[in-house]
């Protein structure tokens, strides 16, 4: 099977080349995901086998006689497989597909043809089939020349006697091999007029109950789209697990490193992201919320951070916690300031704690974070 003819435009393809080809196109497709996954590059080896797949069709059609717009029937299968690899990863829609691949190349196989031709290899068209096209030339006995002795010369033409035992077993072996070729071209003969009386029978079948198989191949296809289908189709267990997600997700903060240094006077500054965290030890009690900005209520004195040069920032919230601790959270955008004046200022006021920021420029030296705001 020369590659010419399967590119041909003009020929015709009998039932068995058709069905083969496909079937070969549907192979080199599954063995292409095979080797690069069911991705984008998929439609490389998608668009080399396409053509080929549409002019088997073609020559298939025309061998039936039948119109060139049916080769959509076996193109359009191979489409949808193709798409359902690469963009929809559902074994039950591919299953689909192929079904319905299958039904549409038997369809197109089982049209009787038009006329009777002869083929070779499945095929009768302009291109030639390589050595199965060409007649076998007939081989001639060899002669050669006698050699001349006392310049007297055998006349011209003249063949060298073989012996009768010789002849006889020359002729023994070319009967022999004249026989076995006989009957390997009978045999083959034999089988595809087996073959041709089955596809006749099928078709002569199909013919007489048309309708019922129209409407079976119709059931079996709807069924199994109608499957596909309900397969994507996200279900209540799925969606209530992704509302639980989303909810976990809201309940549970993630967490997020926080990077602290300690200051001289007992008191510590710390980082979350970008967020500045304020933190000393000394309050007792229950954990609550001593001063937020959203609301404008709590304790006054929380209200603001003031320096000695009389530079203030206002912390979003300030918190009691249980461990004692009083943690006040600023602003991202005025956290380089504040890291800034803490370095430079000689004390800051809080809650009304009065912390000296005495040797603070050193502590904040230490850690690379803060460093790199000074």
């Amino acid at each position: 099977m020369q590659m010419k003819s399967l590119l041909c435009v003009k020929g015709l393809d009998n039932s068995q080349r058709f069905a083969t080809i496909s079937g070969l196109i549907y192979l080199a497709l599954f063995i292409s995901v095979a080797l690069v996954g069911p991705t984008g590059l998929l439609y490389v080896p998608g668009l080399i086998l396409a053509p080929i797949l549409a002019l088997t069709s073609l020559r298939r059609l025309r061998d039936a006689g039948k119109p060139a717009q049916l080769a959509l029937v076996a193109m359009a299968p191979f489409i949808f497989v193709i798409v359902t690899l690469v963009h929809v990863h559902s074994m039950m829609l591919l299953l689909t597909f192929m079904v319905l691949a299958v039904l549409a190349i038997g369809y197109l196989a089982m049209l009787p043809a038009a006329r009777n031709l002869d083929y070779v290899q499945g095929y009768s068209g302009p291109v030639e089939m390589g050595d199965a096209a060409r007649p076998v030339r007939s081989q001639g006995g060899r002669a050669r020349v006698e050699p001349t002795l006392g310049g007297i010369a055998p006349s011209e033409g003249r063949e060298e006697s073989i012996p009768a035992s010789v002849e006889t077993e020359y002729q023994q072996q070319m009967k022999a091999e004249s026989y076995q070729s006989y009957t390997d071209q009978d045999s083959t003969r034999s089988r595809s007029r087996t073959a041709q009386s089955q596809l006749a029978s099928i078709q002569q079948f199909i013919e007489a109950n048309r309708k019922a198989v129209i409407i079976a191949a119709g059931s079996v296809v709807g069924c199994l789209l109608l499957i596909s289908l309900w397969t994507l189709l996200p279900s209540s267990e799925t969606h209530n697990e992704s509302v639980n997600v989303v909810d976990e997700t809201e309940v549970v903060e993630p967490k997020v490193e926080r990077i602290s240094t300690a200051m001289p006077d007992g008191f510590s500054l710390a980082l979350e992201e970008d967020v500045l965290i304020m933190r000393w030890l000394g309050e007792s009690g229950a954990p609550e919320n001593l001063w937020s900005l959203a609301t404008a209520k709590g304790d006054k004195t929380c209200s603001r951070l003031r320096f000695n040069n009389g530079t203030e920032y206002r912390p979003m919230v300030v918190d009691l916690l249980a461990d004692t601790g009083t943690e006040a959270r600023f602003s991202p955008l005025d956290t380089e300031a504040i890291v800034v004046d803490m370095a430079r200022r000689g004390n800051v006021s809080l809650c009304g704690y009065n912390f000296s920021l005495k040797g603070s420029q050193a502590a904040l030296g230490k850690t690379a974070e803060f460093r790199a705001f000074l």
